[in-house]
């Protein structure tokens, strides 16, 4: 059984491909699918197939494949093939809506997975995934009501109760969040399975300092943006504040807004990506007519090292409203995932309308690693000139022949 493993904002979630019996070996995920001669022998499986039901199964397959090496565009296609050959294909339909929720195109997956749903509704994953596609889309309370649905197809699952914990803390539910919790450590305890065990201790901190401010009527009222250190003392009482201020809130822009807040308080209290990202995520569902959402969920992305996720990001926030900040933020991105000419092309753009510290550093960095020695000293000094003045930095200016990045400053300013 092939597994695939998605990040969530909390955790890896391994998802498993089950493979059918009537399935020709041609595109059998088990084998070696990286190899040439895996996909000459699946393609050739699809062409030659006459079965309908047949084939949507091997489209199935390599689409599986395709998503496996980011070919997402590749994916879709193959899958909305197999679907018109075979609209009843159950795990067709279900691996399309993980495409489309991994693209953040979430009514056209959770359509997919209420059609699945209807075909198999004992099926737990399909009450999962479209948990995902709701929660993420800012439909907090369905994603709730999937998880309950998991979890009763599930029962002695420890992963979909505390799944449902989660849930439930989302929407405010924290005595239901507690009892999940309780019944999860008991289950962990059970089993010996002490990475539950650390997670169920993990969500009850969440969840006491979701709560901190709880009974306080005034606690939304203080959730306002504003410079924050680590050693603030009303750190923490911010993120309560800002989860009444979410909890309370009647329109999606101003949950987002409540949770963008305390998405800076997650970073500034213990440098936890993790949360914030996850935070970003739900408030760009919450927000999706604004562009800065999607800004600050691809660089929430980018700090957890998930820049083809990030790239997908700042295209829609680009597609809203052109920004040098998406511009730039989708530069660093590509050059994560060394796209050095979409990056330099995205840096200069941004360059262009704005010079920032984030377009010059890729800018920078692809002059230093290629030898344009003139253009990357050029950059750093930007980014000193910006007051990026870091060891990266004044090292790289250094190693360019450049001393004093002070002087030099004056006199490129000259």
């Amino acid at each position: 059984m092939a597994t695939r493993a998605r990040w969530t904002g909390a955790l890896l979630l391994v998802a498993s491909f089950t493979a059918h019996a009537e399935t020709p070996a041609a595109c059998d995920v088990q084998g070696d699918f990286k190899s040439p001669q895996w996909r000459q022998a699946c393609d050739a499986a699809i062409e030659n197939e006459h079965n309908v039901r047949q084939r949507a199964l091997l489209l199935q397959h390599r689409a599986y494949v395709a998503v496996e090496e980011y070919r997402y565009d590749d994916a879709i296609v193959d899958l909305d093939a197999a679907i018109k050959d075979d609209p009843d294909c159950a795990d067709c339909l279900h691996e399309r809506a993980y495409v489309n929720v991994e693209l953040g195109e979430y009514t056209r997956a959770i359509a997919d997975l209420d059609r699945e749903i209807a075909l198999r509704s004992q099926f737990a994953a399909a009450w999962r995934e479209r948990a995902f596609a709701r929660g993420f889309s800012g439909d907090l309370e369905g994603e709730y009501q999937d998880r309950v649905r998991q979890a009763e197809l599930e029962e002695q699952s420890t992963s979909s109760i505390l799944a449902r914990a989660d849930a439930a803390q989302w929407t405010g539910r924290f005595k239901d969040a507690a009892a999940d919790l309780a019944k999860a450590e008991a289950q962990a305890k059970k089993a010996g399975d002490e990475e539950s065990l650390a997670e169920v201790k993990e969500k009850r901190e969440s969840v006491a300092l979701w709560r901190l401010t709880e009974k306080d009527k005034k606690a939304a009222s203080r959730c306002v943006s504003r410079s924050l250190t680590a050693a603030d003392p009303k750190l923490k009482q911010l993120i309560s504040d800002c989860t009444q201020a979410f909890l309370r809130a009647k329109d999606g822009p101003a949950k987002a807004e409540a949770l963008t807040t305390r998405a800076s308080a997650f970073l500034v209290l213990d440098n936890s990506y993790v949360r914030a990202t996850l935070d970003h995520r739900v408030a760009a569902g919450l927000d999706p007519a604004n562009p800065d959402m999607f800004i600050n969920l691809g660089f929430a992305y980018i700090g957890v090292r998930h820049s083809r996720a990030a790239i997908q990001e700042f295209d829609r926030s680009l597609a809203l409203r052109p920004h040098w900040m998406a511009l730039a933020g989708r530069a660093s991105a590509k050059y994560n995932v060394d796209d050095l000419e979409g990056a330099r092309s995205d840096a200069f753009a941004s360059m262009k309308q704005e010079p920032n510290v984030v377009a010059a550093g890729v800018l920078g960095a692809i002059g230093y690693e290629q030898g344009e020695k003139e253009m990357a000293r050029d950059m750093y000094l930007v980014m000193y000139q910006l007051g990026s003045r870091g060891d990266e930095v004044i090292t790289r200016l250094r190693d360019l022949g450049v001393s004093d990045p002070e002087n030099a400053s004056r006199e490129a300013a000259k």
